[in-house]
C-alpha cells in the first residue's frame, strides 16, 4: 500500500503523502491559496475561512485543516470560493 495519494488541484494532478492538507498540497505544488493562520505561524483551526476551496461538496472546507483524499478534485478559483469585487 502506497503512502502517496493523487488528487487534482485546479486541473493539475499532484501526488502528496497521506495526511497532507489541501493547503499544504497546493503550496508544495506552487498553487497559492490565501490564508491567515499559516502567515502568522499559528496552528491552523479553520475558523477564519479565508482558505476555503471547492471540492464538490455541499460546504466549502477550509483547506488548512481538510486532508487530501485520493482522486479528490479541488478548485481554488471556483466562483463561490473567490469573492466578487464590486465597484
Amino acid at each position: 500500500m502506497s503512502d502517496q495519494i493523487t488528487l487534482s488541484i485546479d486541473g493539475r494532478d499532484v501526488s502528496v503523502p497521506k495526511g497532507t492538507t489541501i493547503f499544504d498540497a497546493a503550496r508544495l505544488n506552487g498553487i497559492e491559496i490565501p490564508t491567515l493562520c499559516h502567515q502568522q505561524n499559528q496552528t491552523p483551526v479553520g475558523v477564519c475561512r479565508v482558505c476555503v476551496v471547492d471540492i464538490g461538496a455541499h460546504v466549502y472546507p477550509a483547506s488548512c485543516i481538510r486532508e487530501c483524499e485520493p482522486n479528490m478534485k479541488v478548485s481554488t478559483t471556483a466562483p463561490g470560493v473567490v469573492p466578487e469585487v464590486r465597484m
